[in-house]
């Protein structure tokens, strides 16, 4: 395969182009595919040589993948309100509470052992049964359901700590 230099002095107008007509609005969006595509196939460039790929092809997929995972990213990402929009929200919202209730659970979590912690997010945050979320771990299910019923333990009492009680789930 070819340098770096000479795949970009090759492929860089013609790839440019076909971001662009996927981007349209968008040429910054469209000249950082082209420089990711060059990143990736200098990466490759032993796989790509060895294979003998149709490099132009290759990298037109690239730029389509990117611009696909860029848009699913994008679409992804939490709206951002600004202060009118808060006036549209109904009565009663109250994100103070939200982000508070965040918070102590995050110190909750933080009080746990990493293998508890672990145990937990399998089971609770993954919503795996706990045979798949010891398959996973790599340990015994009576393990997991130890560490599980332990961090449950612990973070009982680190929630009641901060005033927040069964009652209050």
């Amino acid at each position: 395969m070819s340098t770096v230099a000479e795949l970009h002095a090759e492929h860089r107008e013609v790839l440019l182009r076909f971001a662009r007509r996927l981007l349209p609005g968008d040429p910054h969006r469209a000249e950082d595919v082209v420089q990711e595509c060059m990143l990736r196939a200098w990466r490759n460039s032993e796989t790509l040589a060895a294979k003998d790929a149709r490099v132009r092809a290759w990298l037109f997929t690239v730029a389509r993948n990117l611009i696909v995972d860029w848009a699913r990213r994008d679409n992804a990402r939490p709206v951002l309100l600004d202060d009118d929009d808060f006036d549209a929200l109904p009565s009663g919202t109250d994100f103070a509470d939200e982000v508070l209730e965040r918070c102590v659970v995050d110190q909750g979590l933080a009080r746990l052992n990493p293998m508890q912690r672990q145990a937990l997010e399998q089971v609770y945050r993954l919503d795996q049964t706990r045979l798949r979320a010891a398959a996973v771990i790599g340990v015994p299910v009576g393990t997991v359901k130890s560490r599980v019923h332990h961090a449950t333990i612990a973070m009982t009492e680190a929630l009641a700590a901060h005033g927040v009680t069964a009652a209050g789930w």
